[in-house]
Parts: C-alpha cells; sequence; structure tokens
C-alpha cells in the first residue's frame, strides 16, 4: 500500500494541529535514490484502552509517504472508544482485528504473524513516529551491509514537552541485557529484518515487561551488531499509565530473564547469583513502599526489619539507610516513592 495523503484520513479531532493531525510527510518517491523498489516496511501496533491516544499513532503510520508499507493494528478487545477510531482508519489497514488476548507481547506476535515485509516495527498505540521515519531507515537496510537492526533516536515527552532524547548505543558484552532496565535502544525508534525476527524466534510471551530486552538480547546473541542512526525516529509518550512506571514488575520478571539467558551471555555462576540476589533487593526495597501506601506505616516497618534481617548487608547502603529515615520522621504525603509505586 502507498501511504495515503493526508487530505485522505478522516478530519483531525478538535483542536489538534502539527504532525500528524494537519501535516503529512512528503510523498516519497516511487523508487529510492539509487532506482530500487523501496522495501515493505511491516508496522505493527498492539492495542488497549488507548483511545486517547492511538489515534495520533495511527496518523503517524499513515502520513509518512512511504511508498510500500503494511500495517496491522491488534486491540485486545477495548472497551474505551479505540475500536471505534480503528475502524475509521480501517481502509488503510493491511489487518486489524479486536479480540482478548494473553498480553503484549502476545498481541505484537499476532501482528507479525500476519506481516508480509521485509522490514519490521512496532509501535505502541500511546506512541508516535516522527515525520519522515521510514524514508529514512529503508535505505539502510539495502546498504552499510544489509543490517538486520536499526535504531535511531526517540524523544521522551510529557504532553507538548520534550524531557529528554534516548540516543541509540550498542554494549560491549552481551550480559549487559541481564540487567533489568539494560535495553539500549529506543523500542519505538527501532527497525529490525524479516530475518532475525523469525531467527530468534519473535517476542517472548511469557514476558510481559521485559520482552523487548530479551529480543534484542537474542538478536545480539546472534551475532548481529545494529546500525544506529542520530536521527530522531519516534516520540515516547511518558504518562501516568506507561508499562515502564511499573518498575516492581521488570525486577520481578528479571528473576527468571537471568535464569534463562545466563549461562548464554557467558556469565560465571557467582555472577549470575549477584545479580539475581541484587534483584530481590530491589523487589523487596519496592514491596516496602508498597506496603507503606497500601497498609500504613506500621506494617511498612514490618516488612523493612525482614528485608534487614534477611539481607543485613542492605543497610550500609544509602538508599535503605534513606528509607529507614523516611519511615521513622516523614508523612507519607511527603515522600516521592509513594507516587510512584
Amino acid at each position: 500500500m502507498y501511504s495515503p495523503d493526508l487530505e485522505d484520513l478522516p478530519t483531525a479531532a478538535h483542536g489538534k494541529t502539527g504532525w500528524p493531525w494537519t501535516e503529512e510527510n512528503k510523498r516519497l518517491q516511487n523508487v529510492m535514490p539509487d532506482g530500487s523498489p523501496w522495501p515493505k516496511i511491516s508496522i505493527v501496533t498492539p492495542s488497549y484502552n488507548q483511545g486517547e491516544y492511538v489515534e495520533e499513532t495511527i496518523r503517524s503510520v499513515l502520513l509518512q509517504g512511504y511508498p510500500n508499507l503494511e500495517y496491522i493494528v491488534v486491540d485486545g478487545g477495548s472497551t474505551d472508544g479505540s475500536v471505534d477510531i480503528i475502524r475509521k482508519y480501517e481502509k488503510w489497514l493491511t489487518y486489524w482485528i479486536s479480540e482478548p488476548d494473553k498480553g503484549q507481547s502476545h498481541a505484537i506476535n499476532k501482528g507479525f504473524r500476519e506481516a508480509t515485509g521485509e522490514i519490521y516495527a512496532y509501535i505502541n498505540s500511546d506512541d508516535v513516529y516522527s515525520a519522515g521515519a521510514f524514508g529514512t531507515v529503508a535505505p539502510i537496510f539495502s546498504k552499510n551491509g544489509e543490517p538486520h537492526l536499526v535504531a535511531g533516536e526517540c524523544v521522551i515527552f510529557d504532553g507538548h514537552t520534550t524531557k529528554s532524547i534516548f540516543k541509540p548505543w550498542w554494549p560491549e558484552n552481551v550480559d549487559h541485557f541481564l540487567d533489568p532496565f539494560g535495553s539500549t535502544l529506543a523500542q519505538p525508534a527501532s527497525f529490525w529484518s524479516k530475518e532475525i525476527h523469525h531467527r530468534v524466534g519473535g517476542f517472548d510471551e511469557g514476558f510481559h515487561f521485559s520482552f523487548d530486552r530479551e529480543f534484542f538480547l537474542k538478536i545480539a546473541l546472534e551475532g548481529v551488531t545494529p546500525h544506529l542512526i542520530s536521527e530522531e525516529i519516534a516520540r515516547y509518550r511518558d504518562h501516568a499509565s506507561t508499562k515502564t512506571r511499573h518498575t516492581i514488575r521488570f525486577y520481578e520478571e528479571s528473576i527468571p530473564f537471568i535464569e534463562r539467558h545466563a549461562a548464554a551471555c557467558g556469565v560465571s555462576e557467582a555472577r549470575k547469583r549477584d545479580l539475581l540476589t541484587q534483584s530481590q533487593n530491589e523487589i523487596d526495597y519496592i514491596e516496602v513502599f508498597i506496603c507503606w501506601k497500601k497498609r500504613g506505616r506500621r506494617p511498612a516497618m514490618k516488612r523493612f526489619f525482614s528485608m534487614i534481617k534477611r539481607s543485613p548487608e542492605l543497610l550500609l547502603q544509602r538508599k535503605i539507610s534513606g528509607l529507614a529515615r523516611r519511615l521513622l520522621f516523614f508523612k507519607a504525603e511527603d515522600v516521592a516513592e509513594l507516587r510512584n509505586v
């Protein structure tokens, strides 16, 4: 499918202006600058009750002006009006479905089972591609030794405010990915080949918070080095319900993650035990705040002392002594961590 023009799409929502509401990317030529055909790009959007954002995501895909696009939307059975929005754009979608699924990684895999493109990527229903992203990324896959993974910069934004810019990098040692927050590429700004996707088996549906990191680790273990570009490719929306704020879930998933991949990453048994201990300590630390928020100070203090009894060396850490001070002397409303659990 050739990307539609702005005038083809439904009128922008009231009060919405700029990209991708009232602006579009310039339509690309039918062939790439070297005369070769544009590779087909298959984009998957997993969605569930993101009616506030999903239309912007859809438009940021469709208005790329790209000559060979395949767009797939997999909705998890939304009840907030998302399906009505998706239907507005269904004539430009290669495939879409709305039905209960087993989670985000399952939805993404469902989408890619329908894909026929040469280049794969997925964008969540609260993030957006930057104008010109596809035209920047696609030619790279036919040059530079035909890389299997390409990643660019990703703007982290809140509303209309830029908070930071995630610049891609690649670690020297693959064991970096064993860190619960060890991703070095921004997922919305990453594209990969169909070949490598199938070689590593897609996304592991047993992970719900760490599947991106696990996917990139599997690619790294295949000996792939990504092609990194210093151009803005996507924008990641930081908001109250985004999954990355569920810090404890990342640490909880890190335990089976480490157990599964430590040997392949070449880490020693001692290092593996250290990583597992660090993850469990972080879980225990966060659970004190969760207990304080849900049950009050006294139960939280009991949980704190249980943590110290189990791992007394934690008292040497500044953040643990800081937690003790907050439990003893601070009011709950003055503790920032309680607002984030």
